[in-house]
């Protein structure tokens, strides 16, 4: 199962890469403030405070995460290219400061430790990616010992392979069933919102483990068709308690 854990890890290297993780930490932050709702009624203070220094960026501190936004894409900007600009924005800042850029009223960052925000904001910043990114390496190189010990042995690599592609599978699509499914059990926007990252997260490792699971079970019917047959003709040629006659009788006639 060590292709699973190496699948595993993989996709969580991929969840934390700076873009992916900056668009979903966007998106919590959009959730904790309702963004689409609050940038129709502060649109035009921001595009006069742009227009007024119109070289210079414009700084929002009215979020949840304080951001600069170059004034040039606010000024003409709609509500739904400003809300876009805002959450990309916040997403970047959160991505690289982590928990420390949120601010409450008071201008600062009081999540306990069982707030959910917390622990989402570190699990998808640039630290967490760090690590995958070693977690990925190890079992990746665990995994390739692993398949070509199976190779030495005169094996297919591809059955175990296929193993772990399914195992990965299963618990991928566990995850995104039970996330996708939890989120409507939720009121708050915060809380559905993280259950949809989470259910995004899990579906990039349901489509990795997949690609791995089909490509697999391709090459090991490739190998049981093509390569174990001709392997055991070769094998039966050079065995000195079979007659000759027994493997080529046509040549006898």
């Amino acid at each position: 199962m060590m292709a699973a854990v190496t699948l595993f890890a993989f996709a969580g290297y991929q969840v934390t890469g700076e873009e992916a993780a900056s668009k979903l930490l966007g998106r919590l932050a959009a959730s904790l403030v309702e963004l689409d709702r609050w940038v129709p009624s502060h649109r035009d203070d921001i595009q006069l405070v742009a227009k007024d220094r119109p070289q210079e960026p414009v700084l929002i501190d009215d979020l949840p995460v304080d951001v600069l936004i170059p004034s040039t894409a606010a000024l003409n900007a709609g509500n739904d290219e400003l809300a876009d600009l805002l959450r990309e924005a916040m997403g970047r800042r959160l991505y690289q400061d982590g928990r420390g850029a949120l601010q409450d009223d008071e201008g600062g960052t009081h999540l306990p430790v069982t707030e959910p925000v917390r622990w989402t904001v570190w699990l998808l910043g640039s630290g967490a990616h760090g690590f995958w990114r070693i977690a990925t390496i190890a079992t990746g190189l665990a995994t390739l010992g692993l398949l070509a010990s199976v190779v030495i042995s005169r094996r297919s690599p591809m059955m175990p392979l296929l193993v772990g592609g399914v195992g990965a599978v299963a618990g991928s699509f566990f995850v995104w069933l039970v996330a996708g499914s939890s989120g409507s059990l939720f009121d708050g926007a915060v809380d559905r919102e993280i259950m949809l990252i989470v259910r995004d997260g899990a579906w990039l490792g349901l489509r990795n483990s997949l690609a791995v699971a089909v490509i697999a079970l391709a090459a090991l019917y490739l190998w049981r068709t093509l390569v174990e047959p001709r392997r055991e003709h070769a094998d039966d040629r050079y065995r000195p308690d079979i007659e000759q006659s027994d493997i080529y009788p046509s040549d006898l006639n």
